[in-house]
């Protein structure tokens, strides 16, 4: 199936996507809600004044964010390859700018925005660096990006070869990724070659949720969960397999 009309299929399909990932069920809260508080909480530390998020979706973070120097005359757009997800936003975030339009090929000028803003996109899209180099393009001074990353559960069974591969990504409505990625594997080597540099990184969110969620696991281990996320952040190597991972570039004063 053709990227954007299995996107106009998903927001057919899927009633407040966004809304149930970050605030319903507490599995799904665990791993998008963690991954949600820490984006604002990152951005509210920020100073810019015009916003761009490439793949807005329903429009939440639109929505949400604020910034350290909140000011009425924050500019926010956002864009999306779906038309259906632009009409959800417009409900969410009626005050921001919304474009149709592909990542790989951003309709604006060289450093437009203060920020540009990418969360779980990367991994949907056929040529993650060539939209990674639009987003670098077109910000002014900050590029702050997630992935859905392997924790290791997932990066040891795929290795073992006990999961079997899709044979089609876009079969599945609410899925649809086409790579694995890890920021240390991949924005990490990416930034670089960009002048980029790395401000903050953050890898989250250890354990297979999805599997846990799947065998209803207790509400109840969530707690346990994080307290174990806390001491695998402190362990080499392993640290860096999470399905939650940051990370906030800036653009050296030359490029701006």
């Amino acid at each position: 199936m053709e990227i954007r009309k299995y996107y106009e299929k998903e927001a057919q399909i899927l009633s407040d996507h966004q809304k149930k990932m970050y605030f319903s069920d507490p599995w799904t809260k665990y791993w998008h809600g963690t991954r949600f508080v820490k984006l604002l909480e990152i951005m509210k530390n920020l100073n810019f004044r015009n916003f761009l998020e490439v793949g807005c979706a329903e429009g939440y973070y639109l929505k949400s964010i604020t910034t350290e120097d909140a000011s009425p005359e924050l500019h926010r757009v956002g864009l999306d390859i779906s038309k259906g997800y632009l009409i959800k936003a417009k409900i969410n975030a009626s005050e921001a700018t919304l474009v149709l339009g592909d990542a790989s090929n951003l309709p604006f000028k060289d450093n437009c925005f203060g920020l540009v803003f990418c969360s779980e996109v990367l991994e949907h899209v056929p040529e993650p660096k060539k939209v990674f180099s639009e987003l670098t393009r077109t910000s002014k001074k900050y590029i702050l990006v997630t992935v859905a990353g392997e924790n290791l559960f997932y990066y040891l069974t795929n290795k073992l070869k006990l999961i079997k591969p899709e044979k089609d990504p876009y079969t599945k409505i609410g899925h649809g990724h086409i790579h694995e990625m890890r920021i240390k594997e991949v924005i990490s080597k990416w930034a670089p070659e960009k002048h980029l540099k790395t401000t903050k990184s953050i890898v989250d969110c250890h354990f297979p949720i999805a599997f846990l969620q799947r065998h209803k696991m207790p509400n109840s281990l969530i707690p346990l969960i994080r307290i174990a996320d806390r001491i695998i952040n402190r362990l080499p190597v392993v640290k860096d397999y999470g399905s939650s991972q940051i990370a906030l570039l800036e653009k050296p004063a030359k490029q701006q």
